[in-house]
């Protein structure tokens, strides 16, 4: 290992499983920024997001035979991020100050002391299999989603004595020397972090904190046009091999022999094609769905930047599938709904912020994401209908 890491440029070689773990970087400082500007139900929408990546990297980590200190180090790092300086962040911007951010400071400081244990000597073995020494700093994210439910039932003074209440007490278990249970079903997990993330999500909405009209959803809709007609034009050429001359995998040991210059090259060039097709096909650019954002766009550069967005995003899913052993065109045997899942979600980010960057509301961008999976699956069954594709997903 030694010998390994002095050869390289940098002073550590992350591995697939790393890299999931640094995403709760983004997701954290996302849900911090929410809160700073006043969306605390959207930004603990966000923790949950990722506390559910939190809960994967360790699960696969033990499954590829990724373990390693530096991996529970970093896991570590990240849990202060996330279960106690952003919610604690997030408390204090609801007005959670005064005598009661004395609560906040004990808990970080618990639960620093609680990380600092589990990075000596990490998960207890049970009879009923592995647990935690200390109640698990993960439960801050939950009880912060669950004040945030009250707190639209409750007035804040109730809602804060009986915080105040709850952090003391689970500051005091996160130190006490007995056995915690650890989450091991992945339908206990995705319920937990999946479900909650889309409970307080839909709060944000009905509260206000993102403002929301039928227009929105449809703008989402049409917004997948360009990709759809590019993809399946993709999927053509794929299947008749045409342009044989450019299937040359961009890395074979980075990403797989199926992501290649072909795809590169031609998708943002369809895309720019079925760009056209669908402005041409709209007439103009029509208010009631929102798309008056791209008016002073040339549709070409649209399309080619969706068409960029949407093939480019795919490859660090790729090259975390390969980390992992995964072979191209197959998916996990122990996972295969979440990446199935991840297959259809990196392709909707990747175009999401393409459309961002063409100047698409942020809220739009969010219904664009969580649209998209379901648009692309019903896709995937008409391509294998046709025989355009060897399987349903």
């Amino acid at each position: 290992m030694k010998s390994e890491q002095s050869s390289s440029l940098f002073i550590i070689k992350l591995t697939a499983v790393d890299w999931l773990t640094l995403s709760s970087v983004v997701t954290t400082c996302l849900a911090v920024g929410l809160s700073l500007s006043g969306f605390y139900l959207l930004a603990t929408s966000l923790l949950f997001i990722a506390m559910c990546a939190d809960a994967f990297d360790g699960i696969l980590a033990r499954k590829y035979g990724l373990e390693r200190n530096f991996g529970r180090y970093l896991d570590g790092f990240m849990d202060v991020l996330i279960y106690l300086v952003s919610p604690a962040l997030i408390w204090y911007q609801m007005g959670f100050d005064g005598l009661y951010s004395l609560c906040l400071v004990i808990m970080i400081a618990c639960g620093c002391i609680r990380l600092s244990v589990f990075n000596d000597i990490g998960n207890i073995q049970e009879s009923n299999g592995l647990s935690y020494l200390g109640m698990p700093v993960f439960w801050s994210v939950i009880i912060l989603g669950v004040s945030q439910c009250l707190l639209q039932v409750l007035s804040s003074t109730t809602v804060y004595q009986l915080l105040a209440i709850a952090l003391t007490i689970f500051s005091v278990f996160m130190l006490l020397r007995r056995p915690f249970f650890k989450f091991k079903s992945l339908a206990q997990i995705l319920t937990i972090t999946l479900g909650g993330s889309l409970l307080l999500f839909l709060l944000s909405l009905y509260r206000g904190e993102l403002s929301f009209d039928p227009s929105m959803l449809i703008t989402a809709l049409y917004m997948q046009i360009p990709i759809v007609i590019g993809g399946v034009l993709h999927m053509m050429i794929v299947k008749k091999d045409i342009f044989a001359f450019l299937k040359i995998p961009v890395s074979d040991s980075l990403f797989g022999k199926n992501k290649t210059w072909r795809g590169i090259v031609l998708m943002p060039v369809l895309t720019a094609f079925g760009t056209l097709l669908f402005f041409t096909s709209l007439g103009s650019l029509d208010s009631t769905v929102n798309l008056l954002f791209l008016q002073n766009t040339n549709t070409v550069m649209i399309g080619v930047l969706l068409g960029l967005g949407y093939i480019l995003a795919e490859l660090p899913n790729s090259y975390i599938k390969r980390r992992l052993g995964i072979h191209p065109g197959e998916s996990s045997q122990q996972f295969p709904s979440l990446f199935i899942a991840l297959d259809q979600l990196d392709s909707a980010i990747g175009v999401a912020i393409a459309y961002a960057l063409l100047g698409a509301p942020a809220s739009i961008c969010i219904l664009y994401i969580v649209t998209f999976p379901f648009t692309a699956l019903l896709v995937k069954q008409f391509l294998y209908l046709f025989k355009l594709k060897a399987s349903r997903v």
